[in-house]
């Protein structure tokens, strides 16, 4: 069985998010569409920026380019931490 890993908070997470920005790391995130409230999963993608004011953060596939704006309140898992608030 492998390590649990520990809760963190929701403003951790965005600062976690930055720093992904700024080192050009990729990042896993687990999220729940806002429409139908299926979970989205966005595995080995990159940050390419944030609206501190939105609540939002813009990831990149590196695979094909493709572009998503994830609003940060969706959020319930960051790199297998689960998210609190």
């Amino acid at each position: 069985m492998g390590k649990v890993k520990r809760p963190i908070h929701f403003t951790e997470m965005k600062k976690r998010l930055d720093i992904c920005k700024i080192r050009n790391q990729l990042v896993n995130l687990r999220c729940w569409e806002l429409q139908s409230g299926d979970i989205i999963q966005y595995e080995g993608w990159r940050v390419i920026g944030s609206h501190w004011r939105g609540g939002t953060h813009r990831l990149k596939n590196p695979v094909n380019g493709q572009i998503r704006m994830v609003r940060d309140i969706t959020i319930f898992e960051y790199m297998g931490h689960e998210i609190y608030l």
